[in-house]
């Protein structure tokens, strides 16, 4: 991607009168057009594989229009998911110049834009997340492991049981909060290794359900390589004492999903977060038909570009002292739904490793694996996958499809 200086690039793109194009119809290509205004710029098309004609009343055209339209368009990537699969894409294409957005968004002042009633705090971390992306992707050769996310799964249990989700809580009969101690040492060889870590995400199942959440997210702040650490709960159970006083921490943040009726103290937890500054998001969700054990015979090529296209494919997943490619992969095992494939994972208290060892173990994992053994039984998570219905409800534990292999 190239680098600009954002004062040359109007300059530039003024000069050359190319089509300046924003790829990504959706929240972060509505903060670049913001942002394109701001500087005086005018936005030609969007780029999308969505189905639709308009996108804040510019038009929107597909990859394929885009190849026919000037290989030295303008394109700016405005997505968080899947960056490094959409500039190969645009590489193929023969598109030259291609940029993100991490510059366009940091000299932006956003304080006065109405993003579906977005504050302050809620854009400053889409930037965040937006700039760590591309900060991945640029560091992907590095030796060095600077990770982006790691999930820390605290408990199989959920106060919910929605049919559809994505990490496959339905699926546990007998769910079981995670070893504490065991947690803790995982948790120890992973930031042993790791230079830099941007964020722990703490979840479930519904993190609060964990008694000892808040005896967790204190260990959580000793590490002085990891830099924020998110909690992501439905709104369904008030934390109290130490639960409740360690989210005061200001490297603490709670993202707060907005379920509607099936979460019953949103407007409880808004207040109480307000009343004690303590820091939070909320948001509505989008659900994509993902959360479905399904087997299917799929070709090489077609995993590589599924994976590559997936939204948490820059995601780790840490459950019951193993370290995975991404939450569907470590269920579906956790729950011997899928095959057990030992190169999808690594065991972080295995014994026979030295540190060295599990260091080339999770950068092999986490920057050179091309798709998981879970790919064939997942339904995708990327910008094609069906929506769904968010929260649906099951009265018991969903049954585990009868396993299957190639």
């Amino acid at each position: 991607m190239l680098n600009y200086n954002v004062q040359f690039l109007i300059r530039k793109i003024k000069a050359n009168n190319k089509p300046l194009v924003i790829f990504g119809a959706g929240k972060y290509g509505k903060m670049a057009l913001f942002a394109f205004e701001k500087l005086g710029l005018k936005v030609d098309y969007f780029c999308d594989d969505l189905s639709i004609e308009k996108y804040l009343d510019k038009p929107v055209i597909s990859l394929d229009k885009l190849s026919k339209l000037d290989d030295q368009a303008h394109v700016f990537l405005s997505t968080k998911y899947a960056l490094r699969g959409i500039k190969s894409r645009l590489e193929a294409i023969g598109i030259k110049n291609i940029y993100s957005c991490v510059s366009l968004f940091k000299n932006t002042d956003f304080s006065l834009a109405n993003f579906d009633n977005l504050n302050f705090l809620e854009i400053r971390r889409r930037v965040d997340l937006y700039s760590e992306e591309i900060k991945s992707i640029q560091n992907n050769n590095s030796d060095e492991l600077d990770i982006k996310y790691i999930d820390i799964v605290i408990t199989e249990a959920c106060s919910m049981r929605c049919v559809s989700c994505s990490n496959l809580m339905q699926y546990y009969l007998k769910p079981r909060n995670s070893d504490t101690d065991l947690l803790f040492k995982s948790i120890d060889k992973i930031m042993a290794v790791t230079k830099e870590l941007y964020e722990f995400r703490v979840l479930g199942g519904e993190p609060f359900v964990n008694v000892e959440i808040g005896k967790i997210i204190n260990k959580l702040l000793t590490y002085k390589n990891a830099k924020n650490i998110i909690i992501y709960s439905n709104a369904t159970i008030i934390p109290k004492g130490e639960n409740f006083e360690c989210l005061k921490n200001d490297k603490v943040l709670v993202d707060i999903t907005n379920y509607g009726e099936q979460s019953k103290k949103h407007q409880e937890y808004i207040n109480l977060f307000e009343e004690h500054k303590i820091r939070y998001t909320t948001n509505v969700p989008v659900w994509t038909d993902s959360g479905t054990i399904n087997y299917q015979k799929k070709s090489e090529d077609t995993l590589v570009e599924m994976f590559k296209n997936c939204c948490v494919n820059d995601t780790l997943t840490l459950l019951n002292s193993k370290l995975y490619r991404c939450p569907f992969s470590g269920n579906a095992m956790n729950l011997k739904a899928i095959p057990i494939e030992k190169s999808d994972y690594v065991d972080l208290l295995d014994k026979t490793k030295t540190i060295d060892q599990t260091k080339n173990e999770i950068h092999k994992l986490y920057k050179e694996k091309k798709y998981l053994t879970a790919c064939n039984y997942c339904n995708g998570r990327d910008f094609t996958t069906p929506k769904i219905e968010v929260a649906v409800q099951a009265k018991k534990p969903i049954q585990i499809p009868e396993l299957q292999d190639n």
